[in-house]
């Protein structure tokens, strides 16, 4: 709650979002109010100081363990000899009074290192949060530990007992053995989201004169690859041939394109602005930007009802322990003084928000990771909130419900000459949109240069070849007369030099079974289809018999029927290939991008999925409703652990020891269920 609501401490911090999976704080600020060493300092003060880096997060992970596995080492091995040299307490042996009192100030010498060494988080955590006039975790286990060592050590030093310095080195050894266990499960779901493993983002790469779609993935430096109007630049690279008008609005939020000319370095997360352009890979997709860039896009937005409720508990648990812990302790004050502190160190350290802290980010990240891996990749875990959530879902037609191969295409017009077939495809060789794709794919013969390409939503691509005008799209946009259209027909019209010259008929399928899929869907959720065509395929009648069906549709249209469904009360889902629907993609509840040969990553999607993998999409929605319910579910554990835990510790039936083996098996359990639910549910598809 704290690092999400840093603007409230500083003004010139514009929000922050913390990404439990990755343990990363994305902080958007105003640079000339805030300079970057001012923020490091901020951040340093409420105990949350960034680690300064070249860049190589391995280095990182491999630093934080390390450090973790000594704090634990030692802690065992004070443990273990702490537990010793009681042993005659433990037995209630007649020990020779000296021996007794230097076993007693050796267990205060092995505390020395567990309070000034080992707790020295807790302490740095809970001050943190004094500073900064904040309640958190830390702070009752901070109590705890302060309260465990002062008692014991008087009870040295005035020779009335033997302290409880055995349950202080137990608390700290199983409490960094469950920030071992969470630091672990982290890292290991951190790394089966690695982004380069399944992300179905695709670019064209140059395979001599060949080009091939190739998963961004693959790419390796000094190859090839080809962008195309309105495409992303997945990697860093050097401009080879054309002229890059690269918009940096995805980096910096800067709308104005940048002129780039042959030799220019380009920075991945930009978009091209015009025509094709080739360019050689500087550095691999692993050491890009663009995951986080389009991570950051999401941090905007406002987060969904359930995270909110979590923090908000979460926030409010700890003052509660520490209510609880005084009432406690005043309680058996008046009745037993002995056990005060006894009771009042359980309950402090029993009561344990993090199983409720961790519910939400594993049982959703578990979600994504497997998800992932059948080819639809989440922008964040709360996304998994909002696709649960859904109550209709919207489909774009071409690109998306169809397949990108034609079944079919025809030439309408004058016999078409060598050369203006050279125009054509080498103007469509600068479009990603799909009917583009298809007249690349149908026409064989050598491209040509092409200068001021533009394209024109839902209207078409101009472009001059080798000093040729050239036009594709729709009727008007070529000049030309709108022709009758056969069932599942779209026309591409061509115009050379400003004369109309006819048009390609494409008659386009559907993709295997995705009739069945759309009616699977529809046993849950309401569906919508949006097209830019004048009339909808047969094929695809039979699906969406009974759903609202707009036909040719503008940009604008498709995000004004969004926002229709969202006033009456809808969560909405859309789907689409986010060339023609960016902007229903970025006003919808969830919005996911299929991708199939171009790197269409839309900033304000929250989703991109593999065009393969659109037959499981009825299984995502149910899997994503189910990890609501597991989320719910775990939540439900969590209080009954907390309840049931404060109990003992409140009825003095819990010892500050056996209260810290309780804290990490909470965390244990809950990311246990968790794990099991989510697997199960997932064979259960």
């Amino acid at each position: 709650w704290l690092l999400e609501n840093l603007h409230r401490i500083e003004p010139a911090i514009i929000r922050s979002r913390v990404s439990f999976t990755d343990k990363e704080l994305v902080v958007t600020f105003r640079e000339d109010q805030l300079p970057l060493a001012r923020a490091v300092l901020l951040l340093r003060r409420i105990g949350y100081g960034p680690q300064v880096t070249s860049g190589d997060r391995r280095t990182i992970d491999a630093k934080v363990p390390r450090m973790l596995y000594i704090r634990l080492g030692v802690a065992g091995f004070i443990f273990g000899n702490t537990m010793l040299l009681s042993f005659p307490e433990y037995l209630g042996a007649d020990t020779e009074a000296g021996l007794r009192t230097g076993f007693q100030w050796l267990t205060v010498l092995f505390s020395l290192p567990v309070v000034f060494f080992l707790s020295t988080d807790f302490f740095r955590g809970a001050w943190a949060g004094i500073r900064s006039l904040q309640v958190n975790i830390d702070q009752p286990i901070a109590l705890g530990i302060i309260a465990l060592w002062t008692r014991s050590l008087w009870e040295v030093i005035t020779a009335t007992g033997p302290g409880y310095f055995d349950s202080l080195a137990g608390l700290l050894f199983f409490l960094l053995i469950g920030r071992w266990y969470q630091a672990h499960t982290y890292r290991a779901l951190r790394f089966d989201r690695a982004l380069e493993d399944f992300l179905p983002l695709m670019v064209v790469r140059k395979h001599g004169e060949a080009e091939v779609p190739t998963r961004v993935a693959d790419l390796a430096p000094g190859d090839g690859i080809v962008i195309r109007d309105q495409e992303l630049i997945p990697v860093d690279a050097v401009l080879r041939k054309g002229t890059g008008h690269i918009d940096n609005s995805f980096i910096t939020g800067e709308p104005l394109a940048v002129r780039k000319e042959p030799g220019e370095t380009i920075k991945a997360g930009g978009r091209q602005r015009g025509g094709a352009i080739e360019l050689e890979v500087l550095r691999s997709f692993a050491e890009s930007r663009l995951k986080r860039l389009w991570a950051e896009q999401g941090t905007a937005q406002e987060r969904p009802a359930m995270p909110r409720m979590i923090d908000g508990v979460a926030r409010r648990f700890t003052l509660g322990v520490l209510a609880v812990a005084v009432g406690a302790g005043l309680y058996w004050w008046g009745k037993d003084s002995a056990q005060v502190w006894p009771v009042v160190t359980a309950v402090l350290i029993v009561a344990c928000p993090c199983a409720l802290a961790l519910s939400m980010p594993f049982a959703y990240g578990h979600t994504i990771r497997l998800m992932g891996r059948k080819g639809l990749f989440l922008r964040d875990a709360e996304v998994v909130e909002r696709m649960a959530k859904v109550d209709t879902v919207i489909f774009d037609k071409t690109g998306t419900l169809t397949a990108r191969e034609a079944h079919e295409v025809t030439w309408h017009g004058p016999d078409r000459t060598a050369h203006e077939q050279a125009l054509v495809r080498s103007l469509a060789r600068n479009s990603t949109h799909p009917l583009s794709v298809v007249l690349m794919q149908e026409l064989k013969v050598a491209t040509m240069e092409v200068t001021d390409a533009h394209e024109t939503a839902g209207a078409g691509i101009s472009g001059t070849v080798e000093g040729t005008p050239v036009r594709l799209g729709s009727a008007p946009f070529c000049g030309g007369d709108e022709a009758g259209r056969g069932n599942g027909e779209a026309h591409v019209h061509v115009a050379i030099s400003g004369m109309h010259q006819g048009y390609f008929s494409i008659r386009k399928r559907a993709r295997n079974g995705i009739t069945g899929t759309v009616r699977r869907i529809a046993m849950h959720h309401r569906i919508g289809l949006l097209t830019g065509d004048a009339r909808l395929d047969t094929e695809l009648q039979g699906a969406f018999h009974d759903a609202t069906v707009r036909t040719s549709c503008t940009p604008p249209d498709k995000t004004a029927a969004i926002v229709a469904e969202q006033a009456r009360g809808h969560r909405v889902l859309m789907v689409g290939d986010g060339l023609n629907d960016a902007g229903a993609l970025g006003q919808s509840d969830v919005g996911i991008t299929v991708t199939e040969t171009s790197a269409a990553l839309t900033p304000a999607s929250d989703a991109i999925m593999d065009a393969g993998a659109i037959s499981d999409l009825p299984d995502f929605l149910r899997q994503a409703r189910r990890a609501r319910r597991i989320v719910i579910a775990s939540l439900f554990i969590s209080l009954c652990y907390n309840l049931v835990g404060v109990g003992f510790a409140v009825s003095g039936g819990l010892t500050p020891l056996f209260a810290a083996i309780l804290m990490p098996l909470s965390s244990v359990t809950v990311v246990g269920f968790v794990t099991v639910a989510v697997a199960l549910a997932d064979r259960r598809r």
